[in-house]
């Protein structure tokens, strides 16, 4: 088993937020991010790539280690375009963990035979020190959907709106 990590969806649904919006503070929180992913228990013992966006950088990065993690920063391309590349030309597909919460990214995986993982599912798997049973982390279900799922309130008004029957007569319009 092998992971292979949208770094900055991961880093967010982790809940790891610059303090402010300056590149310092970003490279401190990237910084906070790996550290924290890099001391895990349960990774120690598998192979991690976590694959970061850069697509606008002055120069390339390239690829480079932070505390046994492969980092990788993507240049003049996005890093779903890479992670993508990335699922195609594994030789061993099967092996791979695909750990993201984007529906581009997890349809990649699943169509290159891979496993995709939510960040949720991936940080339970973190939690139990990669002990599942069958060595696998399970996939919990994500909504397919980049777009934000209505709050609760929203809900309660939407099933209200759309359950009331039509006066009578409206349904004479029909």
């Amino acid at each position: 088993m092998a992971f292979l990590i949208d770094g900055y969806n991961l880093m967010y649904a982790v809940g790891v937020y610059p303090a402010s919006g300056d590149r310092a503070a970003f490279d401190a929180a990237r910084r906070r991010f790996l550290d924290w992913l890099s001391g895990q228990p349960a990774i120690k013992a598998v192979p991690v790539r976590v694959v970061l966006d850069a697509q606008y950088a002055t120069r390339d990065h390239g690829t480079t280690r932070h505390r046994g993690l492969v980092v990788t920063y993507t240049f003049n391309q996005t890093a779903d375009d890479l992670i993508e590349t990335l699922i195609d030309i594994d030789l061993n597909p099967q092996r791979l963990r695909v750990v993201s919460n984007d529906h581009r990214i997890r349809t990649a995986a699943k169509r290159g035979r891979c496993r995709a993982l939510s960040c949720e599912a991936f940080m339970d798997w973190l939690q139990s020190n990669g002990d599942t049973g069958d060595e696998k982390p399970t996939p919990a279900p994500v909504p397919m959907t980049d777009k934000p799922l209505p709050m609760s309130d929203e809900m309660a008004e939407y099933l209200k709106a759309f359950t009331v029957p039509l006066p009578s007569s409206v349904r004479k319009l029909k």
